[in-house]
């Protein structure tokens, strides 16, 4: 956090006195259409069922939100088993059950990323 209260992100092997080396996973959402969305939730699919569950949700700081055209919202999380080889897909959906989801490319270059990070710490 910023000295004025807000919250920012640096790479995790970059050293910032008085940061945290917890990592978090991000979500970031923009509403590149004409017409409001309003955003509901986002979570995972996963390849293998755990605990008898196929998915999950991730439980949301400041949703739903309304992002209208050009709007953006970031989510987060501390559970990093969102980016585990279990995951087949993450997800985020709108009011009216529409579905988007993150691109095999992106996620893998996440799970990476993650694997990389946590060797680091």
């Amino acid at each position: 956090m910023s000295t004025d209260g807000k919250w920012y992100a640096v790479a995790p092997d970059l050293q910032v006195a008085g940061a945290s080396a917890q990592l978090y996973v991000v979500i970031c959402v923009t509403n590149i259409g004409r017409r409001p969305v309003q955003w509901m939730g986002w979570g995972a699919k996963l390849r293998k069922a755990k605990d008898g569950k196929s998915s999950f949700v991730m439980i949301p700081h400041m949703l739903p939100r309304v992002l209208k055209e050009g709007d953006w919202h970031s989510e987060y999380t501390d559970d990093l088993s969102l980016v585990d080889d279990n995951t087949k897909k993450i997800t985020i959906w709108d009011s009216s059950g529409k579905c988007w989801y993150l691109s095999r490319r992106s996620l893998n270059e996440l799970r990476k990323e993650s694997k990389q990070f946590k060797l680091q710490a």
